[in-house]
């Protein structure tokens, strides 16, 4: 070695102690150079690559050193320090690894024990746990580092194997909790618990806790430490107990659990150990008294404990007691306790209920440990199985079955075989269960409980007199069993007769029961009945509540005491009775059912509801139930669901009158008139002929039915059939002895009666049942004591007068009935209430008798001081019903309208508002007060109250009406609206609002043909025809229901009529406004002008120049004043009607007048020009045909934009051949920029079949339909033209006709304003015409008809589609 190295080494030395790294690391790169083979050199470079962070270089350099044959102990301190440094853990851990070995192999074991700690340091946090475990894991003896422990500093195995458990138990710990938390935020994952369980198993499956304790446990037991050897085999028998499920060698693990079990137990170890030997004891009593003992002294504060004090007690436990401690410890013994307990206690429900848990329990328990538990599994079913009998006859099967499998577990277990005697026989099975008991009397005669068994076997099959002797025999072997001696009593009862009645026998025999044991409840029931059969019914009383104190369940003492209380008024005690039965067993059909009767007579229908289904649900078959359960629906205002149990009822039993009644009422709330008529005719025919319990309901109920039918039938408009319904109801009620409800069903009857006839003049003739119940009216108030102030009244509006003045009208027949029944209703009302109602009827009834009065045709001063008094009396009965009941809506309501019609203004706002304020819910009394305000012009509030009528009921037409003619004053287009909801509204509509909204549709139609003139369409949009429809309907019904004494009706009906085309129908309505007009009233001359017009187009040509020429004659006469437009019209509308009647000569003079009228119309000159050169042409003489050309060409000079008259030019030139004529007209008319000019493309179309050029026609239509292929009008153009030409029309025929439908789809709207294509295409004549067309071209005669019946549907008046049809 050089100096220079040397030095250089020395130089390196010295900068790493003096941390100048990078000039170690260049010295040493320099001495490599020089000696690359040089240990020490590799040392220092590894320290200076460390100290730089070059581990790849530092790696390879300690790697170097170490094969070198001078290596020693640096290099592996170095590459362990280069690692650590480094953050590489793996390689840390490894190099620490070698060096231990290292220092093992030069004997150095303090080093060697250091670097270990070190190792174990490395993995001392809680998520290298495993790591550490096995680490440690190899320090034990198995391991490689086991030396190492023989170091004072080092732990001594014990230790070791110790820190081992409480890391992997802190690791399964934290696994459990973490992957938990992690799980159970997934989809479908299932409850908390139930992922918990999932993730224990796993844990514990993959864990090494249980290894770990075994090595720790025998580790212990070579130490011979035993303090420590029992504390870790407390800590092992924990965990294998805990983790037992998961052990792969099940029964080897049980073993070894029950070996450690006794191992602590006999060291006094361990709750947990205690707690399994006791389930293991199988409750013998022998191994359980020292557990049980050792328990509660060496652990207090067990989960067993409690229940251990309880079962050292064995007889005096509280049931509740019990349960609470079994809760604590979830343990099959504990849960067995509660079992044992209140079979004793005689709780029977509760027995089967903590039964069914303990079997549970013991299932787990048995899984779990892969043992049988079978006393505890006996114990239990046995009491379960006893519970059951004692329960009811409904569990005797459950019974059955559990003393089945107890003999099949011991066939010598004699309460089995009694138990499954008795349980036999309570199925029914008597012959078997007599056999069994027999069997077992035989066997063990001294068995009374055997006996006892087989009398009540005997009992249950009906031999009263071997239950008798039977039970003497078990009174005689057990003379202190109380049983016996209540079986006794119940044999004694049956047998009837004396035996009730002598008290030494039932009743003795029972006594002596109860004195032997006071707590059986069947002892009581049965004193109780004893009692009641004496006549003692307070003794019975008391005896019954104390059979339910011991028992609340109790079947027969129950009822008995609840129907006790109910009749003797006690609605509260009854009602607690039935709570506490129902609270302590649900299934208690008597119970359930009795509440809901008491709750529904209560008025607490929700609660009813509830009670009746919990009866049901044991019992669906119970018609009684259904009943009461329908009923408390209809309490509470579910009436479909009532419908549909009230059908259940009848399903059930259709002979049950009282299910078809309900299912009658339940359709009459239901508004399913028809369906409850059904239901009381059927009810009808169920009941007997001298059933006198249902005929007065039936009766009442069908009347009322009936009187709803009539309402219904008059909704519907079927006046007719609601007529005989009320008649019908007459009829029923006549002979009902139920007084008010008699009168007050004819009443309703008689009112709708003058309804009909008031709405739609039906001719009713006064019927024999009318004039009955008059006769027994009058009968009646002549027997009655009428009070002072009835008769006041009655007489200031004396009856006689008015019906004498009937004048062959049958409504004042009807009215006098009604007014008769109000008066009865008043004398018989038994309650303030019904008396003012009455009142109020009987007002309403002289309020109509001043209607009716007002809308005959009789003389005015004959009625008018009938009318005044007729009010006055009115005005006093609604005084009267205010009186007695201030918060008589209605009755306010009638004061308000007679104050109206009285003029008492103030007093009609005043009655109004109490009707509001004591009625807030309903629309009528608003109504009524916004027609006040309206009358005295107060609109802004009149507008509020009709408001406040639509918001309280959307369907009232009040509201509605009064809204449509405020728009209407104050011209706001909303009033069609407004009438037409009036109008639509179910049975709701009045002669004003049919009026109303026929007018504003005329007023439409006028402003639309006001648009026509100026250019716009005239065609009608579908929305738009519609409503003309609805319109026209509106009128033919105000002119049906309505006097129309003034022929408006009929005048708006022809005006609407002639709108849609109907001019036959329309000339008809004409003429019936006329027979209301008299001769010299102008409207007359209107009416006269009108009827021509329509004949006019209906082509009635010669009756219209008559009817023009009456007009002229009345108008000549009277010399009223016309307006010039309604004179222009006219002698327009007369110059035509002359024209088409030939009479040319008198139409050339009238529209000679007709033109010089135009000097003051100038934008209807050019039309009347046109028109007047057509009747010149139409003379036919050259020299007027001439004048025509020159006097339409000069119109047109005037007007040269005018197409009708390019039109008549071009059809002059065609006819008189002058074919410059033709094209110049041609030309001008191609130049007007018309869309879908008809008028060119139809001229064109003619031209070419005059010239017999059929293409040049089509050429023309192809190209109008090529601009506007969506214009039905075209499409129907050319099927036209394709009929001229001899061709095929049907297809051009459907495209119109399709385009048609495509446009009444689309197109619905009022206001809206669609392109002419498309109003062309819901043209109505469109579809009719083109329908036409496919009739005529069609050769298929299904087809044809198929088309004309279509044609005939859009058009029904027209006679050409019924021509179709031949």
């Amino acid at each position: 070695m050089s100096v220079i190295f040397k030095a250089k080494l020395k130089a390196a030395k010295t900068a790493i102690s003096e941390k100048n790294y990078d000039y170690a690391y260049d010295l040493c790169r320099d001495l490599l150079e020089l000696d690359e083979s040089n240990y020490n050199v590799h040392i220092l470079l590894g320290v200076s690559c460390q100290h730089l962070g070059k581990w790849a270089e530092g790696d390879k350099v300690y790697q170097r050193a170490m094969q070198m044959p001078k290596a020693n102990i640096l290099a592996w301190q170095g590459i362990s320090a280069l690692y650590e440094a480094s953050g590489d853990r793996d390689k840390y851990e490894q190099a620490l690894r070698n060096l231990c070995d290292r220092y093992i192999s030069e004997s150095n074991l303090e080093k060697a024990w250091e670097t270990m700690q070190k190792i174990i340091q490395l993995y001392e946090t809680p998520q290298d746990g495993r790591k550490l475990v096995s680490i440690l894991r190899e320090l034990t003896a198995e391991g490689p580092y086991h030396k190492l422990l023989a170091q004072a500093e080092a732990p001594k195995e014990t230790e070791i194997w110790e820190r081992m458990y409480e890391v992997e138990y802190g690791c399964d710990e934290r696994m459990i909790e973490t992957e938990t938390k992690k799980r159970k935020t997934r989809l479908g994952a299932g409850t908390a618990a139930q992922v918990r369980a999932e993730v224990r198993a796993e844990v514990f499956a993959q864990s090494g806790v249980l290894e770990t304790l075994a090595g720790l446990v025998a580790k212990c037991i070579e130490d011979g430490d035993m303090e420590q050897l029992l504390t870790n085999e407390q800590r092992f028998f924990e965990c294998l107990d805990d983790r037992l499920d998961v052990v792969e060698q099940r029964d080897a693990a049980v073993q070894q659990l029950l070996n450690l079990a006794s191992d602590l137990v006999t060291n006094q170890r361990c709750a947990r150990a205690y707690m399994l030997m006791i389930e293991m004891a199988d409750n013998q009593h022998d191994k359980l008294v020292p557990l049980a003992e050792s328990l509660i002294t060496l652990f207090p504060d067990a989960p067993l404990v409690e229940s251990m004090r309880l079962w050292q007690i064995d007889g005096s436990v509280d049931v509740d007691a019990a349960s609470s401690a079994a809760k604590k410890a979830n343990s099959p013994f504990a849960q067995m306790l509660v079992v044992v307990t209140a079979a004793r206690a005689r709780e029977h429900r509760r027995c089967v209920d903590a039964a069914v848990s303990t079997r549970r329990l013991l299932g787990i328990f048995e899984a779990k440990y892969g043992v049988s538990l079978p006393l505890v599994r006996q114990t239990v079913d046995l009491a379960a199985a006893d519970a059951f009998m004692e329960i009811g006859k409904e569990h005797a099967s459950d019974a059955e079955a559990l003393y089945r499998s107890c003999l099949e577990a011991d066939p010598e277990n004699k309460r089995a075989a009694l138990g499954l005697g008795l349980a036999t026989c309570a199925l029914g099975h008597l012959e078997e269960g007599q056999v069994l008991l027999r069997r077992l009397v035989e066997t063990d005669p001294d068995n009374g409980r055997a006996w006892g068994g087989l009398g009540a076997v005997l009992l249950e099959s009906g031999d009263a007199e071997g239950s008798i002797e039977a039970y003497q025999h078990a009174v005689s072997v057990e003379p202190e069993t109380a049983m016996h001696h209540a079986g006794l009593g119940a044999a004694y009862w049956q047998m009837g007769g004396e035996f009730r009645t002598d008290k030494q026998y039932a009743f003795g025999s029972w006594l002596a029961a109860a004195r032997l044991d006071a707590t059986l409840a069947s002892v009581f029931g049965g004193l109780g009945k004893c009692y009641a059969e004496q006549g003692d019914s307070e003794r019975a009383k008391r005896c019954f509540v104390k059979a339910m104190s011991l028992d609340c369940t109790d079947s027969e003492s129950g009822p008995r005491l609840a129907d006790i209380y109910i009749r003797s008024g006690q609605d509260d005690l009854c009602e607690k009775l039935l709570v506490t039965a129902t609270d302590a067993y649900f299934s208690l059909p008597w119970a359930w059912r009795r509440l809901g009767f008491l709750l529904l007579r209560q008025q607490e229908y929700e609660r009813a509801v509830a009670a009746f289904q919990n009866a049901l649900s044991a019992n669906r078959s119970d018609c009684v139930c259904w009943e009461g359960l329908c009923e408390a629906y209809l309490g509470i205002g579910r009436i479909h669901t009532a419908v549909k149990v009230a059908q259940k009822i009848v399903d059930l039993d259709s002979s049950r009158v009282s299910g078809h009644w309900l299912s009658a009422r339940a359709c009459m709330q239901a508004h399913l008139v028809d369906k409850a008529l059904g239901h009381f005719d059927q009810a009808q025919d169920c009941t007997a002929a001298n059933d006198n319990l249902w005929k007065r309901p039936l009766a009442i109920g069908r009347a009322e039915c009936l009187v709803a039918l009539t309402e219904r039938r008059f909704t519907d408009g079927l006046f007719a059939q609601a007529a005989q319904a009320s008649f019908d109801a007459l009829r029923v009620i006549k002979d009902i002895d139920a007084e008010f409800l008699k009168w007050s069903i004819v009443l309703s009857a008689c009112t709708w009666l003058v309804r009909l006839q008031a709405q739609q003049h039906l001719v009713v003739s006064a019927s024999k049942e009318i004039a009955e119940l008059v006769q027994i009216a009058n009968q009646q108030l002549a027997e009655l004591k009428v009070p002072q102030y009835l008769a006041e009244i009655t007489e200031a509006a004396a009856l006689e007068p008015r019906v004498n003045q009937q004048h062959g009208s049958n409504v004042y027949n009807q009215l006098e009935l009604a007014e008769l029944a109000a008066r009865l209703r008043v004398l018989l009302a038994e309650s303030t209430s019904l008396a003012s109602t009455a009142w109020t009827d009987l007002g309403y009834v002289l309020y109509a008798w001043n209607t009716q009065f007002h809308e005959s045709t009789l003389l005015l001063e004959k009625t008018q001081p009938m009318s005044t008094a007729l009010l006055k009396a009115a005005g006093d009965c609604a005084v009267a019903a205010i009186q007695l009941d201030t918060n008589n809506a209605r009755a306010y309501n009638l004061q308000g309208s007679i104050a109206t019609l009285t003029g008492d203004i103030a007093l009609a706002q005043h009655a109004f508002i109490m009707a509001t304020r004591n009625a807030p819910l309903s629309a009528m009394p608003w109504a009524n007060l916004g027609f006040l305000y309206l009358n005295y012009g107060d609109v802004e509030l009149a507008n509020k109250a009709f408001a406040r009528a639509q918001m309280l009921e959307p369907d009232f037409y009040a509201g509605w009406l009064g809204q449509a003619i405020i728009a209407e004053q104050l011209g706001s287009a909303e009033c069609v609206d407004l009438y037409e909801a009036c109008l639509l509204l179910e049975g709701a509509s009045t002669d004003i609002a049919d009026f109303g909204y026929a007018q504003q549709v005329w007023k439409c139609a006028v402003e639309r043909n006001e648009n026509a003139n100026l250019g716009h369409s005239r065609v009608l949009a579908h929305g738009e025809q519609n409503r003309l429809l609805l319109g026209i309907y509106a009128a033919r019904r105000f002119v049906a229901r309505s006097n129309d004494s003034d022929g408006a009706g009929s005048y708006l009906l022809g005006m609407l009529l002639e709108q849609n085309s109907e001019y036959e129908c329309a000339a008809d309505a004409y003429s019936q406004a006329l027979k209301h007009v008299s001769a010299n009233d102008q409207r007359r001359w209107a009416i006269l002008a009108s009827l021509a017009r329509a004949q006019c187009s209906a082509e009635e040509f010669a009756a219209s120049v008559d009817t023009y020429a009456q007009a002229a004659a009345l108008l000549e006469e009277n010399q009223w004043d016309i307006p010039v437009t309604q004179w222009f019209g006219f002698l327009l509308g007369r110059s035509l009607s002359l024209f088409f009647a030939q009479q040319l000569e008198e139409s050339l003079g009238m529209f000679e007048q007709v033109l010089a009228l135009t000097e003051s119309m100038p934008e209807q000159r050019a039309s009347v020009g046109v028109m007047l050169a057509q009747v010149l042409w139409a003379l036919g003489t050259d020299e007027h045909r001439q004048l025509a050309r020159q006097h339409l060409v000069d119109t047109m000079a005037e007007h040269p934009d005018y197409s009708s008259g390019l039109a008549t030019l071009f059809a002059i030139g065609m006819l008189s051949d002058d074919a410059d004529l033709v094209s110049a007209a041609h030309n001008e008319l191609s130049k007007l920029n018309i869309e879908g000019n008809h008028d060119l493309v139809r001229l064109e179309s003619y031209l070419a079949i005059l010239r017999n050029d059929p293409l040049l026609g089509r050429r023309s239509l192809s190209r109008a339909l090529y601009k506007s292929p969506d214009d039905a009008s075209l499409w129907l153009l050319t099927a036209d033209f394709d009929v001229l030409c001899s061709r095929d029309a049907s297809l051009p025929a459907q495209a119109a006709l399709r385009l048609f439908k495509q446009a009444v789809r689309g197109h619905h709207s009022w206001s809206s304003a669609p392109m002419p294509s498309v109003v062309n295409s819901a043209k109505l004549q469109v579809a009719v015409s083109a329908l036409n067309v496919q009739a005529q071209c069609s050769d298929d005669i299904t087809c044809r008809k198929s088309a004309a019946n279509k044609a005939i549907m859009y058009q029904p008046w027209a006679e050409y589609n019924w021509s179709m049809l031949k």
